[in-house]
């Protein structure tokens, strides 16, 4: 396939997506357009596994169009309001003003600037009150949907608990009020029948004049309150087989397998503990299904088994062997991010190593045991240290602590346990690892609504700072590492969590104040938040420092999570007590109210683990002797969308691609066995290159042209391998061999510099020039071979390959045409050919 060839193929990808496994349906074909936004830029939000699990559903559907959007960091607003452009989806790049319905996933309450910030750019109507029957349903979902209070004006509805059915329920209700022409009121009626859909326009709230809630007031009939919507079992849910892969490196870039939902352990702080209730656990054979055509799609070579605590899955040993037998020659790592430290075995700790060591974040919250009884933790000091003896002799380096503070009933002697257990952590893990680090990050505990702790306050930010230099000057010592949360980012998230429908007002002057993606510490403003405090005349201090009534009327009483508020007081009681209540999976039932009541739901636990089978390996292919460990050189192409590819994301989509294509790469030794690829040096982003180069080593007698044809199935568009040879073992890398490269430059329109001055330069013996980003004098007649106007809008020039590093031609460019900084005229530059000086030599016979 020629150059102009692979040019029309990647034409047609004009999105800002097309990212593996996306899908890009044709608009004018589905009765549904429906946005997912996430209120947080791309690399968090394409990390959450609920996000993908939407995505999935709803395109299964053939009447339906999912897309995606998210919040665009800084300079992506600023070049959108510049040009005067909306914000758009990514699959198709359509305004999401033209959607049907844009639905938004709401994780953390520092995220909420970013609902309005997406509604603004796609030129909607913040307000749902202001917003006509042309404009797009805006719904929201997601744990804050459990107290979306402070967004109620902003939204039409939210979603309370598991969308998993519901989502495809609204979506026939909006397509059959479409069909009668209802109007958004009829809709929002019928939207209200729903299990789990909160309509906050169908509540008025009256307030006492300090500000208490007077009462809440029902203003549909039949419609008091809402209940939380519940998936019963895990097994008969829908979820992605094949998850989009990101092209960027995202916060949790893995393949992320949810092994159970819920908790029953009752930590009385733990919002998810409550909201997610009751637990269900998914089928090791379900998992393991989930994990084969996952890692078959992306090529991850991670995989995270997802839960609120992951270690107390039923089958969690047995699971682990069959996930590690299958995958250990695959070097496929396993990763178990949710722990509780008396549930880290020690064979665990032996099968994660098997294959690499991924990390461990331990959690013991409070200091004290005494404290631990307060919050129903549940797990003691002794657990505690023998888990670190366990880690640190198993060749682990690095664990990571979580504790709070500000927890009910905290006093000096629970701050001077946390830096005592952090020590006496150190202690243990120097015993068995000479060299063990250990990172502690301490936050201030926020009350979250229906838990146990919803009445009581939140220490000020006084405190917190006082508490936290308290514990700075305690466990900072070699060894360890304290890392602290933002104090005044914990007291707003503190007053979001619990608030009420009047920080509406509050949040949309903010807004328009200039906060946004306030859970970034770079770009938080609290000076701004504070304004629109003071502007708006409400005191944050009313919703996080103050001591709720038990039968103060809180605003989410009209939200039933189906955990009872009787249990909650109860529970509140106990802790101050302090009394326990047991884990409910493993004794009586503790009367929460989730379990057995008209839905008849249960904790639903995976089957035996005698049950779960063994899965071995593929048997390995017959290998000559003769061609045991061989090394193979590519050229490939780098055109189209990919030229936005950064080196790193290159090399990473080119190492799943691998992985997808079962490529048998060989990898090194050791704790962290890598893939024996080498590139080619690191191009600019936004270069197009038909030059580029790659070494891999692999076992076998896979001849090269097979290699090719199964990674350019593999490959994204935009990334093409153009021939493969074989090359001796010993043979220079590529960077090592390089002499001189060839680039085109294009010019835009009567933007080419004059040729006279490029001829002077050629005639030229020497042009002595300093390079600023070397810090050194070259002469470039050295660095440049040749310059050649090749027409009215472009030049071919040839840069030598010199030790010291490769000059850019846009680099020689500025010195031959003395443009400064700003001056260069706006120019498109493609890689076309590499001369190497030794040359590759005649490729083996099969």
């Amino acid at each position: 396939m020629s150059r102009d060839d692979l040019l029309r193929v990647a034409k047609p990808s004009r999105y800002l997506g097309g990212e593996l496994n996306s899908l890009v349906k044709d608009l004018s074909r589905v009765r549904l357009k429906f946005a997912l936004a996430f209120p947080d830029v791309y690399e968090v939000g394409m990390s959450h596994l609920g996000f993908q699990i939407l995505y999935y559903i709803l395109n299964q559907n053939a009447e339906i169009a999912c897309e995606r959007a998210f919040a665009p960091w800084p300079d992506m607003e600023k070049f959108l309001g510049d040009r005067d452009l909306p914000l758009t989806s990514l699959e198709s790049s359509l305004p999401l003003r033209e959607f049907d319905v844009i639905g938004f996933s709401l994780q953390v309450e520092l995220n909420y600037t970013g609902v309005l910030n997406i509604l603004h750019l796609s030129r909607i109507p913040l307000r749902a009150a202001d917003r006509g029957e042309k404009d797009p349903l805006i719904i929201g979902g997601g744990p804050c949907a459990m107290n979306p209070e402070p967004l109620a004006d902003f939204f039409d509805a939210f979603v309370l608990g598991d969308g998993e059915e519901v989502i495809l329920e609204i979506c026939q209700e909006i397509m059959a009020s479409r069909a009668d022409r209802e109007p958004k009121k009829m809709l929002l009626k019928r939207l209200s029948r729903l299990e789990g859909v909160y309509i906050p326009s169908f509540f008025r709230v009256e307030y006492e004049r300090e500000g208490r809630i007077k009462k809440i007031i029902p203003l549909k009939e039949g419609y008091p309150s809402v209940l939380r919507r519940i998936l019963p079992d895990l097994n008969k849910g829908n979820f992605p087989p094949h998850p989009i892969l990101p092209f960027m490196e995202v916060i949790h870039d893995r393949l992320n397998i949810e092994v159970a939902r819920g908790c029953t352990r009752g930590c009385r702080f733990c919002q998810a503990g409550m909201i997610y209730r009751p637990l269900r656990e998914r089928s090791p054979q379900k998992i393991l299904r989930l994990i084969e055509e996952g890692l078959r799609s992306t090529g991850y070579d991670e995989v995270s088994l997802l839960s609120l605590s992951t270690g107390d899955y039923s089958c969690i040993e047995p699971l682990l062997s069959a996930i590690i037998d299958r995958y250990h020659a695959e070097k496929v790592a396993v990763s178990l991010p949710s722990l509780r430290g008396e549930t880290l075995s020690p064979s665990i700790i032996q099968k994660i190593q098997q294959v690499r060591k991924t990390g461990f974040t331990l959690a013991p919250e409070a200091g004290t045991e005494r404290l631990r009884q307060v919050i129903n933790k549940g797990n003691t000091e002794a657990d505690f240290l023998s888990t670190i003896r366990r880690v640190f002799s198993a060749n682990w380096l690095l664990v990571k602590l979580y504790f709070m503070i500000g927890l009910p009933t905290e006093k000096e002697e629970d701050l001077q346990g946390i830096a005592h257990l952090c020590q006496k952590a150190l202690v243990e893990a120097r015993r068995a690892k000479g060299s063990a680090q250990i990172n502690v990050s301490v936050s201030t505990f926020i009350p979250k609504a229906h838990t146990p702790f919803q009445w009581e306050p939140q220490c000020s930010i006084e405190e917190a700072r006082r508490k936290q230099i308290f514990l700075r000057q305690k466990i900072v010592r070699q060894g360890l590492r304290f890392k602290w949360a933002d104090t005044q980012l914990s007291f707003l998230e503190g007053v979001f969590a619990r608030g009420d429908r009047r920080l509406s007002q509050v949040l949309e002057v903010a807004y328009k104040l200039g906060c946004r993606l306030d859970g970034w510490g770079e770009h938080f403003r609290y000076d701004l938040w504070e304004k629109a405090f003071t502007q708006v005349g409400l005191d944050p201090a009313f919703y996080t420092f103050r001591q709720r009534g038990l039968d103060e009327i809180l605003p989410w009483d009209h939200l039933d999570s189906r955990v009872s508020k009787p249990f909650l007081k109860e529970e509140h009681h106990k802790a101050f007590q302090p009394l326990p209540t047991v884990d409910c999976s493993n004794a009586s039932c503790s009367g929460c109210g989730v379990c057995y009541g008209a839905d008849m739901l249960s904790n639903l636990r995976a089957s035996e683990p005698e049950m779960l089978p063994r899965i071995s390996p593929p048997a390995p292919k017959s290998r000559s002797a003769v061609f045991s460990l061989r090394r193979l050189r590519s050229q490939f192409a780098k055109f189209g969308p990919a030229r936005f590819l950064s080196h790193l994301e290159l090399s990473q989509a080119m190492l799943r691609a691998f992985r997808r294509a079962q490529i048998p790469l060989v990898f090194s030794k050791g704790f962290h066995p890598l893939p024996r690829v080498s590139f080619s040096p690191p191009i600019p982003v936004g270069y197009e290159s038909w030059a580029e180069f790659l070494d891999y080593s692999i076992q076998g007698d896979l001849p090269p042209e097979e290699a090719d044809s199964r990674l350019n199935s593999a490959l994204p568009i935009g990334i093409k391998i153009l021939k493969t040879h074989e090359i001796p073992l010993k043979f220079p890398s590529i960077s090592d061999n390089i002499k001189k490269i060839l680039y085109v430059v294009r010019f835009a329109d009567s933007e080419r510099p004059p040729k006279e001055i490029g001829d002077r330069f050629l005639k030229e013996e020497r042009v002595p020039v300093f390079w600023p980003k070397k810090n050194k004098f070259l002469d470039l007649k050295e660095a440049v071979e040749s310059l050649c106007f090749e027409d009215e809008r472009g030049l071919k020039i040839v840069i030598r390959y010199r030790e010291g590093g490769l000059l850019r031609p846009e680099e020689a460019l500025d010195f031959i045409f003395g443009w400064a900084e700003g001056e260069r005229p706006s120019i498109r530059v493609e890689k076309l050919q590499v001369e190497f000086k030794e040359p590759i030599p005649c490729p083996m016979k099969f």
